[in-house]
C-alpha cells in the first residue's frame, strides 16, 4: 500500500534530505536531536517521574534515565536503547518512546545513553547495553523494580542492541530476561539486497545508502558483521531466547532483514509476535504523539510486554 497519507503530508512539507553520508556528523547529531525533542509525547503517556543518573559502564561513566510509572511497585524493569544509527541519539531523542513504554507497559524504564560511533566502535554500544541490563538486575529493588521481571526494548539501532543483549544474557547464564521488544531493528549488517532494500533504496526517511554509512561508522572491521552482537540474525542458534515482539514498517529498506530475524526466532522455537505496520516508514514510532500508526506499534509492544511481565 502507499505511504500513510499523514506521513506523506509531512514528507511533502520537509526539505529534501541529502542523505547522512553528506552531512557532517556533529551537524547530523544536532539536527536529529533538535528535531526529535520538538516531537510531542502522547498525552496519555503520563509517568510519575523521571530522574537522570550516572552508573559505571565498561567505558567508565554510563548515563541512564529512569522513568517510573504511576501506581505502587515493585514494577517490572524495561531496559531501553534508543535509535540513531549507532552514531546519533541520546536520552532526549526518544524520550517520547521511553515514556510510552513506561506508562503503557506499567514498568520502570531504564533508558541507556550508550557510547556512539565512530568515536566508540563496536562492540562499545552493545557492551554498554548489557552492562545496563546487569545494573538493572542488581539494582532493581533500589529503584522500585522487581529483578525477576526484566525486559529489553529498543527501536532501530537500539533494537539491534536489545536483541544482542538478549543473546549475551542467554550465553552468560543471566540476567534472566522475560521479553524483548524490537521496533524496526534489522538485526543484520546488510550483505545482500532484499526486496525492501531495493524498493525503498531512496527512502522515505531512511535510504539504503544511509544504512550502509551507519554500519561503516559502527564496525571497526567488516568481518565483525558476522558477530551475533552486531548481527543477531547470524547467531549460530536462537534457541533459548526470551519471547520477542518485532514490529516493522512497510516502507522501510530494513524491513525484510527485521522480518527475516523474526522468522529465525520462530524457527528456533522462540515465542515471537511479528507485525508489519502498513504505510509506515522507518522511525515512525517516535511520532506517537500524533500518528495513529505510531501509537498502535507502542500499544502492541507494551501489551506484549505486560503479557510476559505481569503473568
Amino acid at each position: 500500500m502507499p505511504i500513510d497519507p499523514q506521513i506523506q503530508g509531512m514528507l511533502d512539507a520537509m526539505p529534501e534530505w541529502p542523505g547522512v553520508r553528506h552531512v557532517p556528523i556533529e551537524l547530523l547529531r544536532k539536527s536529529i536531536h533538535d528535531s526529535s525533542v520538538a516531537i510531542p509525547s502522547a498525552t496519555d503517556a503520563v509517568v510519575a517521574g523521571s530522574v537522570d543518573r550516572i552508573i559505571t559502564g565498561p567505558g567508565g561513566t554510563l548515563p541512564i534515565r529512569i522513568y517510573t510509572p504511576s501506581g505502587a511497585g515493585p514494577f517490572p524493569v524495561i531496559v531501553y536503547m534508543h535509535g540513531g544509527g549507532y552514531v546519533a541519539g541520546d536520552l532526549d531523542t526518544q524520550d517520547m518512546i521511553a515514556r510510552a513504554l513506561c506508562a503503557w507497559g506499567e514498568g520502570i524504564v531504564v533508558s541507556v545513553d550508550y557510547r556512539l560511533a565512530p568515536e566508540h566502535k563496536f562492540p562499545a554500544a552493545v557492551d554498554d547495553s548489557f552492562a545496563a541490563l546487569q545494573w538493572a538486575a542488581a539494582n532493581a529493588a533500589s529503584i522500585g523494580g522487581d529483578p525477576e521481571r526484566l525486559a529489553l526494548a529498543g527501536d532501530s539501532a537500539g533494537a539491534n542492541m536489545a536483541c544482542a543483549a538478549a543473546l549475551t544474557a542467554r550465553d552468560a547464564g543471566g540476567p534472566q530476561v522475560r521479553a524483548v521488544v524490537n521496533i524496526y531493528g534489522s538485526c543484520n549488517c546488510p550483505g545482500t539486497k532484499t526486496p525492501s532494500s531495493v524498493e525503498f533504496a531512496d527512502g522515505p526517511i531512511l535510504k539504503s545508502d544511509d544504512v550502509d554509512w551507519f554500519w561503516e561508522q559502527y564496525l571497526a572491521d567488516p568481518t565483525q558483521r558476522d558477530d551475533q552482537r552486531a548481527s543477531p540474525v547470524r547467531a549460530k542458534t536462537h534457541a533459548g531466547l526470551p519471547p520477542h515482539f518485532v514490529g516493522t514498517a512497510e516502507c522501510d529498506p530494513s524491513r525484510d532483514d527485521a522480518e527475516d530475524f523474526a522468522r529465525k526466532l520462530i524457527d528456533a522455537g522462540v515465542e515471537t509476535k511479528l507485525i508489519r505496520y502498513p504505510g509506515m516508514v522507518h522511525g515512525f514510532a517516535s511520532w506517537v504523539g500524533f500518528l495513529p500508526g505510531a501509537r498502535q506499534v507502542l500499544k502492541d509492544a507494551t501489551a506484549f510486554l505486560k503479557a510476559y511481565l505481569y503473568n
